[in-house]
């Protein structure tokens, strides 16, 4: 869509920048998710496996993302988006 939008208003160099302006962010972001993690396995290995802290991890996390899911729901509705 970008591409086309500056190919419509003859600005082809400005689409392409901008193009490979948002694919080098999005690279560098799952570049640093990926470490993220592999940090936080080796981490996380470290932590008793029957302890309430890794019994716990899976629920707070699946309450976390559940969570936030509703919050963004709602701000959504509020803004009349849905």
């Amino acid at each position: 869509m970008v591409l086309l939008s500056a190919i419509a208003l003859h600005r082809v160099a400005y689409g392409l920048l901008l193009i490979s302006a948002f694919s080098f962010g999005l690279a560098s972001v799952l570049i640093a998710i990926g470490i993220m993690v592999v940090s936080a396995a080796g981490w996380l290995q470290r932590i008793p496996t029957g302890s309430v802290v890794a019994r716990a991890l899976p629920v707070f996390s699946a309450a976390t993302i559940t969570i936030i899911g509703i919050v963004l729901v709602v701000q959504a509705v509020g803004n009349g988006i849905i």
